[in-house]
C-alpha cells in the first residue's frame, strides 16, 4: 500500500458540537508538543492517533544560484505574437539583451501585385509596433537598432530555443548602419514629420538602406517574389537586435515588447508609369511566420553582484544566504533538502501540508525599485530528474490556488504547497534531487528578483511541514 493512499484527507465540516471536542484537544497538542501542532485532519483521525500530528519549520535547505536553461521562444510559445528586443544594465545581474530572428512574409494578394516597369525604390521602412510593456527604468535611454539579413532558412516546424543563433549575411540593413531610438511605448508617431498624414499607433519607424529595397524590387522581376516559398528561399529573414548599443550606465536601458504580428516592412517606390512625383508602397509582414527570441546574459562584467558571479561560477558553494532568479532564461536557483529522508527512518509519515516560503531580500530593496527592476509576479518550481532534466511536480497540477507561487506584495514573499512532491520523495517514488526555482513565464518577461537563501539571517527560505506519523 502506498503511503499517500493512507494519508488522512482534509474534509470541510460544519462547526457544531465537534467544535467543543476539537478546541480543547488542539490546545492540548499545542501545549505538549515540542513543535507547533496542527489541527489538520483531526476530524478524520482516530482519537488515539491525534498526538501523532505535528508541525516542523526547521527542515535543512541548501540553496545555490545557477545559470538558467534555454527556453522555447518561438512562435508556438508566443502565440500572441509578442517579441522582446532591447538591452539593459542591471546593477546586480549585469547586462541582458533580447534580440529577434524572424522570417518576413509576402502579403496575401501577392498574385495580383505588380511593380510596373522599371520600379525604383524611394525608401524602405521597418516598423516595430509597441505592445506597451517595457522592463527597466522609466527614464529611457537611447538604444541602437541593427538589422541584418539571416543566412539560414527558418521553419515553423522547427522548435527554437532562446540560446539558438543563426548565421548572418554581412552588412547592416539600416540606413546609417544603426538606427538610434529612445523607447516611447505610449507615444503615437507622425510619418516622418509629415503633418498631412494621420498619426500612427506607437511604433519604431527605422529607415533601411534603399539598396536593400531595390534588391527586393529587382528580384521581383525574376520571380523571387512570386510566392512565399520562393520569397523565403531567396530572403530568409531578419535578425533585429540592440546588442551593439553602447554607453549605457548601471540601471540604464530597457527590454521592450513589440507586437510582431502587426510589425512590417514597407517598401516605397515609383515606376516609369507613376513617375517620381507619385510614390507607391508595398507591405511585407512579420506576422504568421517562424521567429524566435535570443537572450544573452553577462554575469562577468564589472558591477555584477559578487555573490551572484561566484554562485554561477565553478567555485560556487551549495549553501548561500542570497540567491537570484531572472527571466529571459537568466539565473535560476536550485534548492535541495539533504536530510529529508531522515523523516522516515523511524517509521512512515503522511504529509498533510508542506509550504515552501520564499522571501524577497528586502534588505536590498533600494536597488530594486518597482519602476526599474520589478520582481516576477510569480515564480515556478520544477522537480529535477537523475539526469538533470526537469519535470512538473504533482502539486503544480492542482491549480494556482493550491500550488501558489504568486508574489504577495504585503509580505514580499512567494509561497508554494509542495506536499504531494514531498510525499512522493518520502515514499521512494521520486529521488531526492531537489527543485529548481524559475521566473514564471520567463520566455516572455525580463523580471528578476533577489531572494533570501536558506542561510540568510533575516529572510531565510523555510519549509513548513504539517505531518502525521503513520503506524
Amino acid at each position: 500500500m502506498k503511503i499517500q493512499n493512507s494519508i488522512p484527507q482534509i474534509l470541510s465540516r460544519a462547526i457544531g458540537t465537534k467544535f467543543f471536542f476539537i478546541l480543547p484537544l488542539s490546545i492540548s497538542i499545542c501545549l505538549t508538543s515540542c513543535n507547533e501542532s496542527s489541527v489538520v485532519g483531526l476530524d478524520v483521525q482516530p482519537e488515539n492517533d491525534l498526538l501523532n500530528v505535528g508541525y516542523q519549520d526547521s527542515t535543512t535547505i541548501f540553496t545555490r544560484t545557477l545559470n538558467g536553461d534555454s527556453l522555447i521562444t518561438d512562435e508556438t510559445l508566443i502565440a500572441s505574437g509578442i517579441g522582446l528586443i532591447g538591452k539593459y544594465v542591471d546593477p546586480v545581474f549585469g547586462t541582458a539583451t533580447a534580440s529577434m530572428y524572424t522570417q518576413v512574409r509576402l502579403p496575401s494578394d501577392i498574385s495580383t501585385t505588380t511593380f510596373g516597369t522599371t520600379p525604383v525604390c524611394d525608401s524602405i521602412v521597418l516598423s516595430l509596433v509597441y505592445e506597451g510593456t517595457v522592463y527597466g527604468k522609466k527614464d529611457r535611454k537611447n538604444q541602437t537598432l541593427n538589422v541584418f539579413q539571416i543566412g539560414e532558412s527558418m521553419s515553423t516546424s522547427t522548435v527554437y530555443y532562446s540560446n539558438k543563433t543563426l548565421s548572418l549575411l554581412p552588412g547592416d540593413l539600416t540606413e546609417d548602419d544603426g538606427f538610434v531610438f529612445k523607447p516611447r511605448p505610449l507615444d503615437s508617431v507622425q510619418v516622418f514629420d509629415n503633418p498631412s498624414k494621420p498619426e500612427l499607433k506607437p511604433q519604431i519607424l527605422a529607415r533601411l538602406d534603399v539598396a536593400f529595397g531595390q534588391l527586393l524590387l529587382n528580384n521581383a522581376s525574376i520571380g523571387n517574389l512570386a510566392n512565399n516559398a520562393t520569397f523565403q528561399s531567396f530572403f530568409k529573414g531578419l535578425y533585429i537586435t540592440t546588442e551593439n548599443t553602447s554607453g549605457l550606465l548601471s540601471e540604464e536601458g530597457n527590454i521592450v515588447h513589440f507586437r510582431m504580428g502587426e510589425s512590417k516592412i514597407t517598401l516605397y517606390y515609383h515606376n516609369s508609369t507613376s513617375g517620381t512625383a507619385t510614390s507607391l508602397k508595398y507591405d511585407l509582414s512579420l506576422g504568421s511566420v517562424a521567429r524566435f527570441n535570443n537572450f544573452k546574459h553577462d554575469y562577468s562584467v564589472a558591477g555584477v553582484n559578487t555573490d551572484l558571479a561566484t554562485q554561477v561560477g565553478s567555485s560556487g558553494t551549495a549553501q548561500n544566504s542570497t540567491i537570484f532568479v531572472q527571466g529571459m532564461s537568466g539565473a535560476k536557483t536550485k534548492i535541495t533538502f539533504p536530510y529529508l529522508m531522515n523523516w522516515v527512518k523511524d517509521g512512515l509519515i503522511g504529509v498533510n501540508k508542506a509550504e515552501l516560503v520564499i522571501s524577497v531580500d528586502t534588505n536590498l530593496l533600494d536597488l530594486y525599485r518597482v519602476d526599474t527592476f520589478a520582481a516576477p509576479t510569480a515564480l515556478v518550481l520544477f522537480g529535477i530528474n537523475d539526469n538533470g532534466t526537469t519535470y512538473a511536480i504533482p502539486d503544480a497540477f492542482e491549480g494556482s490556488t493550491y500550488f501558489g507561487g504568486t508574489l504577495n506584495s504585503g509580505t514580499v514573499q512567494y509561497r508554494f504547497n509542495i506536499a504531494r512532491y514531498l510525499q512522493q520523495v518520502l515514499d521512494g517514488d521520486r529521488n531526492n534531487n531537489g527543485l529548481y526555482i524559475l521566473a514564471s513565464n520567463g520566455a516572455a518577461f525580463a523580471n528578476r528578483v533577489v531572494i533570501g537563501g536558506a542561510s540568510s539571517t533575516t529572510r531565510p527560505m523555510k519549509l513548513n511541514i504539517t505531518y502525521t506519523k503513520l503506524h
